[in-house]
């Protein structure tokens, strides 16, 4: 008998398996940040997947407007699925679902960083419609010194 899998939009009332399915890939945010920007970021979209009722995962995307295009494109900030439920279909449902709700807010196209020996994550986007791009990443974090 397979499992029960149900992928929806994430409430306030997410915020705790939120919080505990974030320390698990990320852990870099509080339960009442979390909280908080379910309640006000209105760019913000998060989705959680349940598995037989316990949280198995989650994901969260970010509008992005800006002068200089003509649309609005979503980021596709996390995507964490736990061990134990990776390879059942969970990751694209969440990805899926984050794209239905972003779609309704009239947002068409999507980008997604990945790490490029992540295999079984460029595999699934691969296999959603994403395609790899000739873009770099580049990152910095900037430090007290960097703002004189």
């Amino acid at each position: 008998m397979g499992m029960n899998m149900e992928a929806r939009v994430a409430t306030v009332d997410d915020a705790d398996n939120l919080h505990v399915l974030n320390a698990l890939f990320e852990n870099n945010t509080t339960v009442d940040l979390l909280r908080k920007s379910l309640a006000e970021n209105d760019r913000e979209i998060a989705c959680i997947a349940f598995a037989d009722g316990v949280p198995a995962g989650y994901c969260c995307g970010l509008i992005v407007k800006s002068m200089c295009y003509s649309e609005s494109r979503a980021d596709i900030e996390a995507l964490y699925v736990k061990p134990e439920y990776r390879g059942q279909g969970i990751g694209k449902a969440l990805v899926k679902c984050l794209e239905r709700a972003l779609a309704n807010r009239d947002v068409r196209h999507f980008h997604v960083t990945t790490g490029a020996g992540n295999k079984n994550a460029l595999s699934m986007y691969e296999g959603l419609g994403y395609a790899k791009t000739g873009e770099v990443l580049l990152d910095k974090t900037i430090c007290e010194e960097d703002l004189c």
